[in-house]
């Protein structure tokens, strides 16, 4: 995708960015439970593989691709995408600047990679709804602890630096924006969290964009499953929840020992 060709898709450009770095109760409402809610019954169409049996240890590489969100999860017209390619520049998203080290943790928790308790295995999908968005990143992080601690410790994380972090700037080439995290209502409850980061971009053909990016992080067992849904203006809480419920729902099964449908198409250079 060329550099942003108008303002609203600059905007939307610069923090996908932070999609690909990278819960849930409103305020006072937030489960404070650190067990694993009981699986809920299927509602996803999963199939057995072979003889169903619940998965002990951290999940392969491809139980956790099979966790992710796919298409057929999200609302008619979103497709794949490689949210790097949607970068400023055709920068990375690890290029990301932040001078915040704590707030910069509320992402990397996300995708596994949180201080030195990094996941055994993790992956990551993105999609977008349109030419110019909105964005979604879905993402999967699995630990060594049989008992848990992993999964706990991420979730515990996620809602200390959401609690911590109250603003932060990101840099991405031209454009600044300046975040304001809160609390966010969305995601399937029990063991989740969320926050929702508002800025408008400065700098660059996406001056005066107001951005909302929406982060759901939810924890089933030894693993923890991820949204980021980014939106131009207010947002989709509605999305962000269906898509949060669809992801929690996909990570029980596949650590039930199934695999969940629709299925995710094979890695092709994700």
């Amino acid at each position: 995708m060329p550099a942003a060709r108008c303002s609203r898709l600059a905007a939307t450009a610069v923090v996908v960015a932070v999609l690909s770095l990278a819960g849930c109760g409103e305020d006072g409402a937030e489960s404070a439970e650190t067990s694993s809610p009981s699986p809920p019954p299927s509602k996803s169409g999963a199939t057995p593989t072979g003889s169903p049996s619940e998965v002990a240890g951290p999940l392969s590489e491809q139980q956790a691709r099979a966790a992710l969100l796919a298409e057929g999860n999200l609302p008619a017209g979103w497709r794949h995408a490689d949210l790097a390619d949607a970068a400023p520049a055709g920068a990375a998203p690890e290029e990301l600047r932040t001078d915040d080290r704590d707030c910069r943790r509320l992402f990397d928790v996300l995708r596994g990679d949180a201080d030195e308790h990094e996941a055994r295995t993790a992956a990551s999908r993105g999609y977008r709804g349109g030419a110019d968005g909105p964005y979604l990143s879905s993402q999967v992080a699995s630990y060594d602890s049989e008992d848990g601690d992993g999964s706990k410790r991420a979730l515990s994380t996620f809602r200390s630096v959401r609690a911590n972090c109250r603003t932060f700037t990101a840099e991405n080439g031209a454009v600044t924006v300046a975040f304001t995290v809160s609390r966010l209502k969305a995601g399937p409850g029990g063991d989740s969290a969320c926050a929702r980061l508002r800025g408008t971009a400065r700098g660059g053909p996406a001056d005066g964009e107001q951005l909302t990016l929406d982060l759901v992080l939810s924890r089933v067992r030894q693993s923890t499953t991820g949204v980021a849904l980014l939106s131009v203006g207010d947002g989709d809480t509605g999305l962000a929840r269906r898509a949060a419920e669809a992801a929690a729902e996909r990570l029980t099964e596949v650590t039930a020992g199934r695999t969940p449908s629709p299925t995710v198409p094979p890695e092709q250079g994700d």
